[in-house]
This record gives C-alpha cells, structure tokens and sequence, in this order.
C-alpha cells in the first residue's frame, strides 16, 4: 500500500511544490474546500494528520491567510477553521493542475477499476485493526 501511494503521490507533488504547499497542507485545504467550516479534530482525522501537526499547519496557513480559525460559539472549547477568500482562490488555482492527474489515473485504469479501489481502500480505512 506504501509503494502505492508514493506512485501516486510522485504525480502530485510538483503540483504541490508549484504552489508551495506540502502534501499535509493540501490535504487541510482539500478538506476545508469540500467540507467548509469544520471543527480542527474532525479536519486532523479527515485529512489523516496528528494533532501535533495539524497545529503547526494551521499556525502556517493562518499566517499565509488561507485559512482562519474560530472558537465554537456552542463549544468554546472548540477550534474550528475555515478557508479564507484568499484559501478558495489559491484552491481553485490548484484543483485544475490535480484534476489533470486524477483524469490521467482514471484513464489508465478505467472509471470501473478506480471506482472499485477506492471502494475497497475505503473499507481497508474503517477497518482500524478489528
């Protein structure tokens, strides 16, 4: 699963490096960009970072005003982020550029196989060692 994923992530990084952001801040962006404003906790498992880490991105991010960060008004032991005007745009400048290479997997393996290995890894995903 490794050797797969660094495949096909070696697509993905220049595009990454283009824009200069890492792969875990994109995964930060991708997350707010699909989900909106959403609570840090839920954005670290969906984007599949560490708590530690997640701090440091959003610290990075907020200083580069592409993302904000609220306190819940319900929860206030809550964080959440959100993307800024400035986080969509950079975002629509870099989905183009990322669809090229998800059309080029899609093509190489077919609509039928890709949506099958996406359905199996995301069962593997649930699994968490039961």
């Amino acid at each position: 699963m490794l050797r797969a994923r660094e495949a096909i992530m070696i697509s993905f990084r220049p595009i990454l490096a283009k824009h200069g952001f890492t792969e875990q801040q994109w995964r930060v962006l991708r997350v707010l960009g699909e989900k909106g404003s959403s609570d840090a906790g839920q954005v670290a498992f969906d984007a599949c970072i560490l708590a530690p880490s997640l701090s440091r991105i959003i610290g990075k991010l907020e200083k580069e005003k592409i993302i904000s960060r609220f306190v819940d008004e319900k929860d206030g032991r809550r964080v959440n982020l959100v993307l800024t005007r400035q986080g969509e745009e950079t975002l629509k400048k870099i989905v183009p550029d990322m669809d090229v290479v998800y059309k080029s997997i899609q093509k190489r393996y077919g609509e039928e196989k890709l949506t099958k290995l996406l359905e199996l890894l995301g069962g593997v995903s649930e699994w968490r060692g039961r």
